[in-house]
Formats: structure tokens, C-alpha cells, sequence
């Protein structure tokens, strides 16, 4: 299976996991936290200079390249392909 097979299932805008019912501003307070923390996960993986884990940092790299300004979607698909070790 292809990484691009796998981000189909990966949801659009409006998120899911929000129920439809809630109201607009803690909506976005809600999908902006979670982009800020795959954010930070993401600035942590890249600031490691451990030479073992370049490869995935290199592929990191490369989910983020994919998905500007949507470093959530850039986690999962980064997360999605090394469960199933896909090389991106």
C-alpha cells in the first residue's frame, strides 16, 4: 500500500473528531492546539542529532514538505508509513 493510499483515509477539514455541534471558536482553539502539539513533536524529532535516526528525520522532512502548514496531517502520515515501514 502506498502512502498516498494511506492519507486518503487521513479526514478533511471539518475534523471528525469534533462533533458538529460545537461552536466555531472552540473548534479552532481545539484543531490549533492539536497542530501546535504535532509541531512540537515534530521541531523535537528534527532537532535530534542522533545519526541513527536520520533516515526518519529525512522522511519526516519530507511528510512535512507534503503538508505546509498542516503539521498534524504531516505527524500521521510520517507515523502511518512507519508502522507499516513504508519508505517515503
Amino acid at each position: 500500500m502506498t502512502v498516498e493510499r494511506l492519507v486518503q483515509s487521513v479526514p478533511p477539514v471539518p475534523e471528525p473528531w469534533i462533533p458538529s455541534d460545537t461552536p466555531e471558536e472552540i473548534r479552532q482553539f481545539a484543531i490549533e492546539s492539536l497542530r501546535w502539539q504535532a509541531q512540537e513533536i515534530i521541531d523535537e524529532q528534527l532537532s535530534s542529532t542522533d545519526p541513527a535516526e536520520e533516515l526518519s528525520r529525512a522522511r519526516l522532512r519530507q511528510c512535512v514538505a507534503r503538508n505546509p502548514g498542516r503539521p498534524e496531517k504531516a505527524l500521521l502520515e510520517q507515523l502511518m508509513a512507519s508502522e507499516d515501514g513504508l519508505d517515503l
